[in-house]
């Protein structure tokens, strides 16, 4: 795929997310929630959603595969896949709280390559297509610069860390319920890094491709590569996962203790 074609896909990526989010500000506090067998939450605006995105995908890239949290699997000819998450935040949306997202991850092989994560509360836009920088709202974003933590300095943490961690960090610990959010959030320089539990490749996929095309890092957190290709099947990677610029990996992995209960 040459340069015009990549950045003519990056752009149908972004406005199928904003069409997307759309149908999701139809149902923004009008939804009622139900539970998964998995106990996670789920609302009609993440199935609506998820068969609109595949839909628009087979018609647009029929030899692509697609891999959708609300049960989307198209097994495609090519080496790329279309990874979804139609409502990452389901639990926060739910609620009627605005930081929640639709996430469209682009997969070649076991490697992000493209993403859009929009958040249609505040309109806000985070993507990065096959070639070019990762950018918010069309403007390139930089990860926060190496410097001293000081009270005002964010990490992003989980809704469980009052019980399953130990967090030693001079700053504040932000969560808002999104792991995609948390990440680009990352990216584009808010806080110094962030952790997550239980994360599937849908939760990720998208925001991963902006967070490395940004110059950052997501490991486990013991610091061993992410197993991605393992993760094709819907399961979760097998720690929570530590994402942060490279200068900051270890210092903040030095910080963290976790401790399910």
């Amino acid at each position: 795929m040459n340069g015009e074609n990549m950045l003519q896909e990056r752009d149908w990526m972004e406005a199928l997310a904003r069409e997307a989010g759309e149908i999701g500000m139809r149902h923004f506090r009008r939804t009622v929630s139900s539970r998964k067998a998995d106990n996670t939450i789920v609302t009609a605006a993440d199935r609506e959603i998820e068969a609109f995105l595949v839909a628009e995908i087979r018609r647009g890239f029929p030899e692509d595969s697609i891999l959708g949290e609300e049960g989307a699997s198209n097994q495609g000819s090519s080496d790329r896949t279309w990874v979804l998450d139609p409502i990452d935040g389901t639990a926060v949306f739910s609620f009627g709280l605005p930081p929640w997202c639709v996430c469209i991850g682009l997969m070649a092989g076991a490697r992000p390559v493209a993403g859009v994560v929009y958040l249609p509360a505040s309109d806000d836009c985070f993507i990065c297509g096959e070639e070019g920088p990762a950018l918010l709202n069309g403007q390139p974003i930089a990860l926060a610069p190496f410097a001293p933590y000081d009270k005002e300095t964010i990490l992003f943490g989980v809704a469980d860390a009052h019980r399953d961690w130990d967090i030693d960090f001079p700053g504040k610990v932000r969560s808002f319920g999104s792991c995609a959010a948390h990440i680009c959030y990352v990216a584009s320089g808010s806080g110094v890094g962030g952790v997550n539990t239980h994360t599937a490749l849908w939760d990720m996929a998208a925001s991963l491709a902006i967070l490395e095309r940004a110059g950052g890092q997501c490991t486990l957190l013991d610091g061993s590569p992410l197993p991605v290709a393992q993760l094709f099947d819907g399961s979760k990677a097998p720690q929570p996962i530590l994402f942060a610029p490279p200068y900051f990996l270890d210092d903040i992995r030095g910080r963290l203790r976790y401790h399910p209960a």
